[in-house]
């Protein structure tokens, strides 16, 4: 799974929300019959479980792409930092410590 299958997962979540501000369209500005005690309990019981039920499965996508993530890079990839000292290896000041703009391009490849 890649990072931008678990952003969909993500921005999934918020479907709740559409969810919920149907159920109160219904309930409170349609002009259908009104909703029984029953109705209003399943409507608000489904929204429930359909949100767990997305929250499982970006749970699933998370620890997914948790499990492809490998310290290993291929040649040519960004960097990612293993700790906080190995900020120490990045040329990114300069001996006046100021911060040089082209040590930082070079590091990054550009």
């Amino acid at each position: 799974m890649k990072i931008n299958d678990l952003e969909d997962k993500i921005m999934g979540i918020w479907s709740t929300c559409e969810d919920i501000d149907t159920f109160l369209y219904r309930y409170l500005d349609s002009p259908a019959d009104e909703m029984s005690e029953d109705d209003i309990a399943n409507t608000l019981l489904g929204i429930k479980t359909l949100h767990e039920q997305r929250c499982q499965r970006l749970w699933d996508a998370f620890e997914q792409v948790l499990a492809n993530n490998t310290t290993t890079k291929p040649e040519g990839s960004i960097a990612v930092l293993e700790s906080e000292t190995d900020m120490d290896d990045f040329p990114f000041e300069s001996d006046d410590g100021t911060e040089d703009g082209q040590q930082r391009l070079a590091f990054m490849g550009a």
